[in-house]
């Protein structure tokens, strides 16, 4: 892979790490940082008085990031094949994509909720986006290496054990 490629990569898994992180913080944080990351108004309530929705939701977000963070090492091969590691890393990356491109038709039907953060978080997701897309691209040529590691280890533990194959 072309250290460029493995770049947009380790970026798309810095992204969703970074996005694990600051759900997890926002349940520290508070209703204040419910807000701020443009959470909406039924989950900043929930964090205001103390019901289980915000929490819940920001740990199952986070979680949701962390895997795709995981399935973008995978595509690295920093980590095991994962399983469904294309179609994961082509939804994933629709998804991003899908999410920084909203922000057209957003400016085009209602400019009046376009703010700073809106617009560096749709470039944020598109970035993510083309991350993964290229970890798509990449994965093919990771699932070939680990299965054969796999395989040569297989030979090495067989012939460890005297079997003759």
């Amino acid at each position: 892979m072309k250290k460029s490629h493995s770049a947009w990569i380790y970026l798309a898994v810095a992204i969703a790490l970074f996005g694990a992180a600051i759900h997890l913080a926002a349940i520290i944080g508070g209703a204040s940082w419910y807000a701020f990351f443009g959470a909406p108004p039924p989950i900043v309530e929930s964090a205001r008085v103390g019901t289980w929705l915000a929490p819940v939701s920001a740990a199952v977000i986070a979680g949701l990031m962390a895997l795709c963070a995981a399935y973008a090492c995978s595509a690295l091969g920093l980590i095991r094949h994962l399983p469904l590691l294309r179609p994961a890393l082509a939804g994933i990356a629709a998804l991003c994509l899908l999410r920084g491109l909203l922000l057209v038709p957003v400016a085009l039907k209602r400019p009046d909720l376009l703010n700073t953060f809106e617009v560096v978080a749709a470039i944020i997701w598109a970035v993510a986006g083309a991350g993964f897309t290229v970890g798509f691209r990449a994965s093919r040529a990771a699932a070939q290496r680990f299965t054969q590691a796999d395989a040569a280890s297989r030979r090495g533990s067989i012939q460890a054990f005297g079997h003759r194959g």
